[in-house]
């Protein structure tokens, strides 16, 4: 009887989670700012630090948990980095900082009617980038591709942290219009101990078409055959 029981909760909990969100797969292409955090010479930057713009391009996978719940894998190429006005107390010149990378954001995604708000770690790999600045009086132009490593003059190859924020969702008639306002949060120092922080806020604006199948409540389906399965063979057992 308690095995009976058991089974009966747990095909009943299967069955809410079958009611599930639908499963999208959205397109970015956005050119996005971004910024950086300094550390301890944040604050005397601050009136220097202008945002970086570059080019945001990859793709958010939305797998629908249950109606309230869902996994968000995504991926994409980003151009981060900062700006910094000429005469700032660290470079002394107008200063670009850009770093082209690859991002893997894994969220949670809780869903409120048509608003959601979602958050997980990040992961980020450097394929390259530059420091660029402008001549200011005695100051010479010049531009220097970065160099990955663990010394103190070269920068992280790997970056890691958190993104978090709030979205609105728009259904359309075979679609859906997302706006996604996030923040993330770098944890590791490029700098390797000057102090060199990715953490910026963006807007991303996101058209996706519906999957036919949710692979997700496809699994469950089979689960939930399995389970009915081996409940019914203990009553035909009583039965005889």
């Amino acid at each position: 009887m308690r095995k009976q029981l058991v089974l009966c909760f747990t095909l009943g909990l299967m069955a809410i989670k079958a009611i599930a969100q639908e499963t999208y797969l959205d397109v970015v292409i956005n050119y996005t700012p971004t910024t950086m955090d300094f550390g301890d010479n944040n604050k005397a930057v601050k009136d220097f630090k202008k945002g970086y713009w570059g080019l945001q391009a990859g793709a958010s996978l939305q797998l629908g948990v249950t109606d309230y719940f869902s996994v968000v894998p995504e991926l994409y190429f980003v151009m981060k980095g900062a700006k910094l006005e000429k005469n700032n107390p660290l470079t002394g010149q107008e200063t670009r900082i850009r770093f082209n990378t690859i991002d893997l954001p894994v969220l949670a995604r809780l869903h409120l009617c048509d608003f959601y708000v979602n958050a997980g770690p990040v992961a980020s790999y450097n394929l390259g980038g530059h420091v660029k600045a402008k001549a200011n009086g005695e100051l010479p132009d010049s531009k220097v591709m970065m160099d990955f490593g663990s010394d103190e003059s070269q920068y992280s190859r790997w970056d890691a942290g958190v993104q978090f924020g709030l979205g609105y969702e728009i259904q359309l008639k075979k679609s859906r219009l997302l706006l996604d306002l996030r923040y993330h949060y770098g944890m590791v120092d490029m700098g390797n101990g000057t102090d060199i922080y990715n953490r910026y806020f963006n807007m991303n604006i996101l058209l996706a078409k519906k999957w036919k199948n949710n692979p997700l409540v496809k699994a469950r389906k089979k689960d939930m055959v399995l389970w009915q399965d081996m409940d019914n063979r203990p009553f035909a057992a009583e039965n005889n």
